[in-house]
């Protein structure tokens, strides 16, 4: 052939899909050349077919579509550069393939279709270089990897000057020729006539080649979702292969189908890693397809199969559900997220909460521990009544099971989920002022969950804890907690004794006040604090007992009081809120769900029980349930009850009778107000005491006078000055009262008063008022000398230190009472607000603040022997 020049005498258009090399070696034979005579007629000298395959070169596109008019775009989809960083990963420095980004290496090799090859006259398409290819779905077969004659990867689309005559025979060289026949012969053997194994139309081979096709075809933009799922194709498919190798005994039916469809040989492994022959992507990929897409019936127990499979493939003891999940990181967050799903029911209640494996989306924990910080700002020490409701169980007996416990348990379970793996439950507790970390932790697992499927609770607080990351909370838990205690609350007690008036209630004494803080408290913080100092015995049953019995009006007081203390802090914010139900779905609640029942309902039912446990029989629920039911919808009780305090005045029927004449309202308002009678005259008027009159006053909001001052002023008695002399400088009530010429009872009322603390007169007492102090004590000798005893406290306390330990100490000084010399050097302590002696040091060393305030007792009880010294 003489050509000068230009476009080829010759033209002939590629297939659709054909591969360069394909076109190349049909355009040879056409030509009646070879392929490096080809390209060094357009001008490509010394260029490469195998190269070329892979990826032009502009000056290859050029020259190739001067000489051949085809487009620049159509040549480069005839290479493997629209499919590099997809199926393949092309050298970015040559033009060589390496590991593709999903299934493991097969070099250049071709795989082949008979059928196509024979309908082709030798051509075949680009998709056969791809390792993702398997299957040919025009004709139904598997591909084939080597040729039938010479069993090597054949080189189907060379043209030689040696022969072949025509493309798609093997050109591979014959092995088995003459050693003295000269020149190479290739092999020479037919590809079109090598035997194929049929795959039905509709069994697992072929619906998974076509829905790879799918994902290789797709444009740009769906790129990434379509590599993302390639990989986890071979995620699948590579734990599949080695799977059957170690655990086949265990495989679903489906998995034998598979086998049998391609042949029914198990797959051949290669060393370390599974083998690149069609085989072996045809069985992998079609398994991994079922595994990956729902629709067949053994979707899930094929899941589990592999998770068993790669469990197999691990050495030592069985891992952990975090271990076995990061082996899936490399496929991306979906498969972890099934992977973490499906070993939910292996793992501790701490892992599922931490992979929130049991919630409808398991995730890898990635939040670092700023994160889990901030949540513990959103959340209460005890989980919101409402979600208690939920997740406590309906058991007969609560009683004895910490449901308190539980509830702080569950708070602490909350900073878990996404958290890193030091902030454990021990860790955690704390940012909540939760301590008891093991009795929390007990009262859930063990106690309250013992027997029972964890899976609502992990569920919950998992799904709780990422809406609280995504929507935050109204209510800052952290400030409150730092804000609100016992000390620092204020209640407005001349407002409560109105309330009391008008609606019938006693007012109580210490103890009920005690007790309508700790519910201000709980309202102000969520959580149900311990016990103030001095509390009674019974005061935590009078607390549980509050819950349920104290009146709406009440409540409602105790609200607005709650509120006054919010706005006196400037703390902008709802008193209550709890988690709205649509951040949970789901789930069963092992418990009962506030919405599920009818308030009006519940008000009925308890307008006529007498008990909580009545209550709890009548619904179905434990007494619990009821207490926080009434915690979240102020609905109690209308029985009265001691811990609330019952009618203020318990009137008989005579005095009844009476109330409609002197005492009905318009008569009694006549009386006090426009008659001006004392409340005694009235009181005897009606046969009553006067405190019944005066609390009818308030009930019928008369205003009440002033009281006249029972004592006639003293312009030389003031606070300052009683301060000064009988808190600062310790003097005797009885000494003061000689003094200004008043009586004991005078000055002792004007203390009260005055809210200055009286201490005890009893007759040992030896404290440091009668001396004379260059300087004021310190609080902590002010606090710890208002006993009787003040002297003979110092004086122990100074001689302690030195001694190898207390109870050395004792033998010394107090007779051996060991157990004596520990209590009172403890009230000291107390009283002081600090320690004052390190009982870890041997010997007895005082701390550092108790060096100070040692040093100041000793000058004291110094002044004190001065003074009995002194004549």
């Amino acid at each position: 052939m003489t050509w000068t020049g230009g476009s080829l005498p010759i033209s002939l258009r590629p297939l659709p899909g054909e591969a360069l090399e394909s076109w190349l070696g049909a355009y040879a034979q056409r030509l009646h050349a070879t392929n490096s005579a080809l390209l060094d007629a357009i001008g490509l000298t010394g260029a490469r077919t195998a190269q070329m395959a892979v990826r032009l070169a502009a000056h290859e596109a050029d020259a190739l579509h001067h000489a051949t008019g085809i487009s620049r775009p159509v040549l480069t989809a005839m290479t493997l550069d629209p499919y590099d960083r997809l199926a393949v990963t092309i050298h970015p420095d040559r033009r060589r393939l390496v590991r593709p980004p999903a299934w493991r290496f097969s070099a250049a090799r071709t795989r082949y279709c008979p059928a196509c090859l024979a309908q082709n006259a030798g051509r075949g398409p680009v998709f056969w270089r791809l390792p993702w290819a398997f299957a040919c779905p025009t004709h139904h077969i598997l591909l084939r990897d080597v040729c039938p004659d010479c069993h090597r990867p054949p080189h189907p689309w060379t043209a030689r000057r040696l022969g072949p005559p025509a493309v798609g025979v093997c050109t591979r060289d014959n092995l088995t020729s003459r050693k003295d026949h000269t020149g190479r012969r290739p092999c020479g053997a037919d590809l079109s006539r090598a035997p194929a194994l049929p795959l039905p139309e509709t069994g697992l081979v072929l619906p998974a080649q076509r829905h790879i096709l799918t994902l290789l075809a797709g444009d740009a933009r769906a790129r990434p979702m379509a590599l993302a799922e390639l990989k986890q194709h071979y995620a699948l498919a590579w734990r599949v292969l080695r799977g059957l190798h170690t655990v086949a005994d265990q495989a679903p039916d489906v998995v034998r189908t598979a086998l049998a469809e391609c042949g029914g040989a198990l797959p051949q492994l290669t060393g370390e890693d599974i083998g690149h022959d069609a085989h072996n992507a045809a069985l992998g990929t079609a398994l991994a397809h079922v595994a990956l897409h729902p629709g067949h019936r053994d979707h899930n127990a094929l899941f589990d199969w592999i998770l068993e499979a790669d469990q197999s493939l691990q050495k030592g003891p069985r891992a952990t559900i975090g271990r076995r999940a990061r082996r899936w990181s490399w496929s991306g967050p979906a498969l972890v997220e099934r992977a973490l799903a499906r070993l939910d029911s292996q793992a501790t209640l701490q892992a599922r909460l931490r992979y929130a494996s049991a919630s409808p989306r398991p995730r890898w924990p990635t939040l670092h521990a700023d994160t889990i910080v901030q949540r513990a700002a959103l959340i209460p020490s005890m989980l919101w009544p409402g979600w208690t409701m939920r997740l406590l169980p309906r058991l007969k007996d609560t009683g004895k099971l910490r449901v308190g416990a539980f509830r702080r348990g569950c708070s602490s379970f909350l900073l878990l989920p996404g958290g890193p793996p030091e902030l454990n439950f021990a860790r955690v507790g704390p940012l909540l002022d939760n301590h008891q970390i093991h009795t929390d932790r007990d009262s859930v697992e063990r106690r309250l969950y013992r027997d029972r499927d964890l899976t609502p609770l992990a569920s919950t607080l998992a799904q709780l804890a990422y809406a609280l990351d995504t929507h935050g909370a109204p209510i800052d838990y952290a400030r409150r907690r730092a804000t609100f205690t016992h000390a620092g609350l204020t209640f407005d007690q001349h407002a409560f004794k109105r309330l009391c008036a008008q609606h019938g209630l006693s007012t109580g004494q210490h103890h009920r006040a005690a007790l309508l803080r700790w519910y201000l408290l709980m309202l102000l913080t969520g959580e149900m604090h311990p016990p103030p100092h001095g509390a009674s015995p019974r005061f935590a049953w009078h607390c549980t007992e509050f819950r349920f019995r104290a009146p709406p009006a009440l409540r409602a007081f105790l609200r607005r009081q709650a509120q006054d203390n919010l706005a006196r802090h400037r703390i902008d914010e709802p008193l209550t809120w709890e988690p709205p139900d649509s951040w949970v779905t789901g789930v069963t609640w092992p418990g009962t769900s506030p919405t599920d029942l009818d308030p009006s309902g519940v008000r009925d039912l308890l307008s006529t029980v007498t008990s909580v446990n009545e209550a709890g029989d009548a619904l179905g629920l434990t007494t619990e349930h009821i207490r926080l039911y009434c915690d979240l919808t102020d609905i109690s009780t209308t029985t009265p009850s001691n811990a609330i305090g019952n009618l203020s005045n318990q009137l008989t029927p005579r005095a009844a009778e009476v109330r409609r004449g002197i005492l009905a309202p318009e008569q009694l308002r006549d009386l006090y107000t426009h008659q001006q009678l004392e409340l005694a005259h009235i009181a005897r008027m009606a046969s009553c005491s006067p405190d019944t009159v005066r609390a009818l006053l308030i009930h019928d909001n008369i205003p009440l006078r002033p009281q006249a001052g029972r004592l006639p002023p003293r312009p030389d008695i003031t606070r300052v000055w009683l301060h000064r002399e009988y808190v600062q400088r310790r003097r005797t009530m009885a000494a003061l009262a000689r003094e200004r010429r008043v009586s004991h009872y005078h000055l002792t009322h004007l203390a009260r008063e005055w809210d200055l603390p009286i201490r005890s007169t009893e007759r040992r007492y030896n404290a440091i008022g009668h001396l004379t102090l260059p300087w004021t004590p310190s609080p902590a000798i002010q606090a710890v000398t208002a006993s009787p005893t003040a002297l003979d406290r110092l004086r122990t306390l100074i001689q302690v230190p030195g001694h190898p330990s207390i109870a050395a100490a004792a033998r010394a000084i107090y007779n051996a009472r060991d157990s004596a010399l520990r209590q009172r050097i403890t009230k000291i302590e107390k009283a002081a607000g600090f320690q004052i002696i390190d009982r870890s040091t041997n010997p007895l060393t005082p701390t550092k603040p108790g060096r100070a305030f040692l040093q100041e007792a000793t000058q004291i009880l110094e002044a004190a022997e001065e003074t009995d010294t002194r004549p």
